[in-house]
């Protein structure tokens, strides 16, 4: 991989962000944390990630909020965004969607490695 690919990872659980994180930065991304949902627009204008991987039960402001916020700004539209949680429900599923989500991926189906495996696989990096 010669080009530093940005991935935005919103994850309240300390745990979990530090695990994911962690193995994205070892598959060679350059990952950003953000624990909450309040500051995900701003932080998308600024890094101008390949790739958001956005929690939908977050503090501040909701998954869906943040991707509401996100596809109504003109700039920030064109982000790639994966919701990546454990909500299973289809009413769930669908809402996200709805709203502009890229993909849905269940956050109990993925392992860190599979994971850093997926985004490759999304971004076609070799």
């Amino acid at each position: 991989m010669t080009k530093k690919y940005k991935i935005l990872l919103v994850e309240d659980e300390p745990d979990l962000a530090d695990l994911f994180s962690i193995s994205l930065k070892q598959a060679g991304f350059e990952v950003t944390v953000l624990n909450d949902g309040a500051n995900t627009l701003s932080a998308v204008k600024k890094i101008k990630p390949d790739l958001v991987l956005l929690d939908l039960i977050i503090p501040k402001k909701d998954g869906y909020e943040v991707l509401g916020e996100i596809k109504a700004d003109k700039v920030a539209s064109k982000t790639m965004i994966y919701v990546f949680s454990n909500l299973t429900q289809k009413a769930e599923i669908d809402r996200a969607m709805k709203l502009g989500a890229k993909n849905y991926l269940i956050k109990s189906d993925y392992t860190p490695a599979k994971l850093a495996q997926k985004i490759k696989d999304i971004l076609a990096i070799k």
